[in-house]
């Protein structure tokens, strides 16, 4: 159950308990999905594939369940407000031209370049996660829609590599923030 609790976390650009669960599934399945997909699209490098669809199994609920969660939750859909809300593009290029001054964006569930760069993420990495598992069931005679092998192996393929850029933006920033002492990794602290 969601309290006045769980909103006065986003008020003080901290995330609630199930936030940071949330977000701890989706870093270490995502990022073992992509970097397994680029051992085997890349590098031809099919030793960990094995494992690729039942991480991908796991990555598909845990996204349903986080989409679940950020929808009928107060702070999820405040969080999703900051993400997707395109009034928000003032405060997102603000924070770009903060950046190429030298200063870092804002962080955490406020609007902005972070937000922005967290959704867009979050969106892309659902889409290739979702059509991936569409492409799977289809393959594996669980459903009927060959469009869906094409659609789901292409994502996966062309969506890799931007999936790549923003996982190494998303970890440059993270280190970028720490190596300037600021509490960015608060997102795993579970006080």
């Amino acid at each position: 159950m969601v309290t006045a609790k769980s909103l006065s976390y986003l008020e003080a650009g901290r995330f609630p308990p199930l936030a940071r669960l949330l977000h701890l599934g989706l870093v270490l399945a995502f990022s073992f999905e992509l970097l397994n997909s680029i051992l085997a699209l890349w590098l031809q490098s099919f030793t960990l594939f094995a494992w690729h669809t039942l991480v991908g199994i796991f990555l598909t609920v845990w996204l349903a369940l986080s989409w679940l969660v950020y929808l009928f939750t107060p702070w999820g859909r405040r969080l999703l407000w900051n993400w997707y809300w395109p009034l928000h593009w003032r405060e997102t290029f603000q924070d770009l031209g903060r950046l190429f001054r030298g200063g870092l964006p804002q962080y955490g569930p406020r609007p902005g370049l972070s937000s922005y760069w967290q959704g867009a993420f979050f969106l892309l990495a659902s889409w290739v996660t979702f059509s991936g598992f569409g492409a799977w069931l289809v393959m594996e005679g669980y459903l009927t829609a060959p469009g869906l092998t094409h659609l789901g192996l292409s994502s996966m393929r062309l969506g890799t590599p931007l999936l790549l850029y923003f996982w190494l933006g998303h970890v440059f920033m993270a280190i970028y923030h720490a190596a300037r002492r600021q509490p960015l990794w608060n997102i795993f602290s579970w006080r």
